[in-house]
Order: C-alpha cells, then sequence, then structure tokens
C-alpha cells in the first residue's frame, strides 16, 4: 500500500486560531472548558468549551449565506488551503467529519437563504463545496464520537487509490440546545473541569472546534505518517460501551498488526471521564498488553468536542511528536479505573516516535489509528 503522510493542519478552538496558538496554550497548561450562562443553549449553566467568534481574526461575518458552523469550516479549510496552498481540483479529497452539523437549525431556524433543508449533512457538504468551487462532492463521514479519527483513515484509504493526489479532512461541531439536552439526560455531563480515569469522575464538558488536515503520499520534512487503523463496531449499546472492551480492543489490534511497530511511545485516548467510557478503554488496553504506555486524554482542554475530537486530538499528537513533548492529562488525581494505566500527570519532554489515536462513541463505534514521526 501507498504510504499516506499528514503535512499540516489548522485548529480553530476556544484556545484558539491556529496549531500553534493551540499547542502554546496547551505548553502553558490553559483549558478552554470554563462555566457558560447560556440560557439560548441551556436551562441553567453549562461547564463547557465555546468558541468566541469575535476572537477568531479573518472570520467571516455573519451573513444570510452561510450559518455559523458553516462559516468555522471554511475559515479552517481556508487557512490551510492559503499555507499550503493546495489546489482545490478533481485531485483533491475534502472529508468532511461532523455528528450534527447544523443541527442548531431545527431550534433556531435562520430563514432568509438559509433554507430548513441545510440541517442536512449533505447540505452542509454543498455548502463548503460550492464555497471552494470544488468540481466534485465532498465525502461526508458521521459515526458518532469517532468521526474525526475515522475520517483521516478513509482520506488514507481514498490516497492509496488512483483518483486523488491529495486529502483534505474537516471535521467541527457547534453546541446547541438539542446536543446539551440530549447529554443531560443521559445524565453525562459534569457541571465541573472533567478528569479523565480519576475516581472521582462523574461526566463530560462538552466543547466545539473547527479543524482541517491535509494528507498525501508524497513524503516531505516533518511530515507524519500514518502507519495503520482498525475500526470495530461491538454494537454493545446504544450509548453504552462494551464491558469488556470488544470493539477497542480488535481495533487496537488491527492497527498494530497493520503499524508492524514494534512499540509505542504515546497514547491519545478518548477519556472522556463518564464512568463507563474510562473503564472500557482501561480493560481494552489491558486486554492487549499496553497499559504501561503514557497516555493521556484533551478532554480537559478542549471539552469532547464531538466530530471533530478525534480528529482535533489527533493533530494535538502530532504537535507532540514533533516538538517531543507529552502533554498533561488535566484533572487525574486517583486511579479511577479496575486496570491500572500510566497516565501523564506533568509536561514532560520525551524522545517520541510513534502515538496512536483512540476513539469510541455512541452504537459502540471504535477506531485507532498509528502514527510515526518522520
Amino acid at each position: 500500500m501507498k504510504p499516506v503522510y499528514l503535512h499540516g493542519d489548522h485548529i480553530l478552538s476556544p484556545l484558539g486560531d491556529g496549531s500553534q496558538v493551540n499547542f502554546a496554550q496547551l505548553l502553558e497548561g490553559h483549558s478552554g472548558v470554563h462555566v457558560h450562562d447560556r440560557p439560548d443553549l441551556h436551562t441553567r449553566p453549562i461547564c463547557a468549551s465555546l468558541i468566541n467568534d469575535a476572537e477568531i481574526s479573518g472570520l467571516a461575518e455573519p451573513s444570510e449565506d452561510y450559518t455559523r458552523l458553516e462559516r468555522l469550516l471554511i475559515h479552517a479549510v481556508q487557512a490551510l488551503v492559503s499555507r499550503f496552498d493546495i489546489p482545490m481540483d478533481h485531485k483533491t479529497a475534502v472529508i468532511l467529519s461532523t455528528t450534527k452539523g447544523n443541527i442548531g437549525l431545527l431550534r433556531h431556524p435562520r430563514g432568509g437563504s438559509i433554507a430548513g433543508s441545510r440541517v442536512y449533512l449533505s447540505q452542509l457538504a454543498t455548502q463548503i463545496r460550492h464555497h471552494f468551487k470544488l468540481p466534485h462532492d465532498l465525502v461526508v463521514l458521521s459515526n458518532a464520537c469517532i468521526s474525526g479519527a475515522l475520517a483521516l483513515s478513509v482520506a488514507r484509504q481514498l490516497l492509496q487509490g488512483d483518483q486523488y493526489q491529495r486529502a483534505i479532512v474537516v471535521g467541527g461541531d457547534e453546541l446547541s440546545h438539542f446536543i446539551l439536552s440530549g447529554f443531560d439526560a443521559f445524565q453525562a455531563m459534569s457541571d465541573e473541569p472533567c478528569c479523565p480515569y480519576d475516581r472521582d469522575r462523574i461526566g463530560i464538558n462538552l466543547g466545539e472546534a473547527a479543524v482541517a488536515a491535509y494528507l498525501s503520499t508524497e513524503r516531505r520534512a516533518g511530515s507524519i505518517a500514518i502507519l495503520g487503523a482498525g475500526s470495530y463496531n461491538d454494537a454493545n449499546h446504544i450509548s453504552g460501551p462494551s464491558r469488556t472492551g470488544e470493539g477497542l480492543y480488535r481495533s487496537i489490534q488491527t492497527a498494530l498488526t497493520e503499524a508492524g511497530v514494534e512499540r509505542l511511545d504515546y497514547i491519545s485516548a478518548h477519556g472522556t471521564a463518564t464512568p463507563y467510557n474510562d473503564e472500557m478503554e482501561a480493560v481494552a488496553l489491558g486486554r492487549v498488553g499496553l497499559t504501561e504506555i503514557p497516555l493521556n486524554s484533551l478532554k480537559g482542554y478542549y471539552g469532547h468536542t464531538l466530530g471533530a475530537s478525534g480528529l482535533l486530538e489527533t493533530l494535538v499528537g502530532c504537535h507532540c511528536l514533533r516538538e517531543g513533548i507529552l502533554l498533561k492529562s488535566p484533572g487525574f488525581e486517583h486511579v479511577g479505573t479496575s486496570v491500572r494505566l500510566n497516565i501523564i500527570t506533568e509536561h514532560r519532554r520525551a524522545p517520541l516516535d510513534t502515538f496512536m489515536k483512540l476513539a469510541s462513541g455512541f452504537g459502540g463505534t471504535n477506531v485507532a489509528i498509528i502514527f510515526r514521526n518522520t
């Protein structure tokens, strides 16, 4: 199979506009998770990570042509296109990952040129296609909370064929009343900053992000290679993860076999801080014998950004590889899983060559992808 490399990225989050800005904020220990009193989003104050549009330089002004999410996604892609001079032609595949897209239109219809049909993911993709004058449709990937990471695997498969020379993966979700009320109904939200894998964890913080990555089969200085990927759905439950971690266990096994690596230096886990997700991951990692590998969850910095989370956290992991830095997993103090994991408790420098990204989601979805510094 042709090797595929990740060349660059753009991260737009509550921590800033730009990947370098975001990474600098992470090194300083800053978090985008705060308490917000937003009656338009929820009936009570929420602990979440929200983008402040006013702080984003170059973000298009609200108009009758684009929704807020469309503007955020277009901004992330445009920043990447401008930086790398990417031709938006028939040889460039564009993959969009999102869980809910313009779901907020159901509660707050815009009217004007924003038709109700824009709530459909295909229509969201069409707006991005038209903006960049792409000669073909976007590939839309919406597979619960593994969407962003799985989109990288799909891009890799497309590039290993003959149709495309390069790919842009863009992922994003924004918070809405629908999303927050849904997670609240599951009693899964924490009113305080989340603490993945900790004994006292009680739930997640949700977040917003729009991120984009540029990939091709051309090896360049500073590129990150995708070595292997695995994705299994154990169909355990509509919202509850498998108690044995079966789907994630198989995903990790497949990724390791395909990558052919002798060791991993770091694991960027899913780590939502819900009691069952963290336990499931620990069990799966124990079954595959990877509990000694340094591991973190980035949810304490960004919250759970849904369809963007796997992509966002992969890109941060790639920056960790390039810089040789392991980031602290915020909120962890006491062992809170039946299988002890090697949670990173302080930022530290380390020689890093490979890392694995894990993601899991509703419906029993799971994915594992392994990357190497070139």
